[in-house]
């Protein structure tokens, strides 16, 4: 059998490609804008009492807050693994505790969301809609958390190359 050889072409500095396309961007910001609003026009149109509607309520803003932050110390925790192979005195961006503590925190946010779904005194379709915009809610804010940081990471890789070039 033939050896065929491989040529590798030398991109400029100045090249990098974006990891996220302008569509993509905008699909990220739109999934999570309508999974809030499945979420919360949900909440407010649910026949309960204002104490059920703001329980309801506080745990959607627990799903998106822990939902980003589990995100950003998941990325963190695995950029870091494989700096540290390279650089061992590097220092890790979070704690251990800091790391239980996304994870604990995103934990209790789907358990308060879905606890409180099982135990809502309405039809099994009301519950079910209530349940995938919880979990869509969970996926729109991970897909924007990432897409957001891509976007900005690009950037600055983008920056960094036009200075070394110009």
């Amino acid at each position: 059998m033939e050896k065929m050889e491989t040529t590798h072409v030398r991109k400029p500095v100045s090249f990098y490609r974006r990891r996220n396309t302008p569509t993509y961007s905008f699909m990220a910001w739109a999934a999570f804008l309508i999974a809030c609003g499945f979420e919360f026009v949900g909440i407010y149109t649910l026949e309960q009492p204002l104490s059920v509607q703001g329980y309801y309520a506080v745990t959607g803003v627990l799903l998106i807050i822990t939902s980003f932050l589990l995100q950003k110390v998941a990325r963190d925790n695995d950029e870091d693994k494989f700096l540290k192979e390279s650089n061992p005195g590097y220092r890790n961006r979070n704690t251990p505790a800091f790391s239980f503590l996304a994870w604990a925190g995103f934990i209790i946010a789907v358990l308060a969301q879905y606890i409180g779904i099982y135990n809502l005194q309405e039809p099994l379709y009301v519950k079910g809609y209530y349940s995938i915009a919880g979990a869509f809610l969970i996926v729109a804010c991970l897909v924007l958390q990432k897409t957001i940081r891509d976007n900005e990471e690009d950037r600055t890789h983008r920056n960094a190359a036009e200075e070394y070039e110009g």
